[in-house]
């Protein structure tokens, strides 16, 4: 890659930022962090039984205190509960609510499947290949030592 190609690949980055940016407007006083909160609550609890606050923290790669401080409002919101692990006290389990199941079905699942048909074109290895390049120009920024830092896009 030459500086010409990396600018270029840098243009596009703002402009996919900006696509980030302009998605379907959330409820009032939602934040595009409490939808990937919630997301993530599904994807684990379709995987898995039960779904512990330490799953959201490595499926979203953030910190404990980041992640607790989310799921309290999405509490507060009445979007999830929080309970106690039946055999061990110590362990907090997260189940979504209806209201919460409501807001992952409108703002995750129909919407992204609806984008997602608009690029049929758009096969397997090309996202994958776009992925791939994304993390190497975060892994290999200037000045970033530390891969793991939180807001890292994950390994999965």
């Amino acid at each position: 890659m030459n500086t010409s190609e990396l600018k270029q690949l840098i243009d596009a980055c703002f402009l996919a930022k900006r696509i980030v940016e302009t998605l379907p407007e959330l409820p009032s006083g939602m934040k595009p962090r409490h939808i990937h909160v919630l997301d993530a609550i599904y994807e684990i609890r379709q995987r898995q039984q039960e779904c512990r606050v330490s799953d959201v923290c490595r499926r979203l790669n953030i910190t404990m205190p980041s992640i607790t401080k989310l799921i309290q409002e999405l509490e507060n919101r009445g979007l999830l509960k929080k309970y106690q692990h039946p055999q061990d006290k110590r362990v907090i389990l997260l189940n979504l609510t209806d209201e919460g199941l409501a807001c992952v079905k409108r703002h995750v699942l129909d919407f992204h499947g609806r984008w997602a048909r608009e690029l049929q074109d758009i096969d397997s290895r090309q996202v994958a290949e776009t992925i791939s390049l994304i993390k190497k120009l975060q892994n290999t920024m200037p000045g970033i030592e530390d891969t793991a830092k939180p807001g890292r896009i994950n390994d999965k």
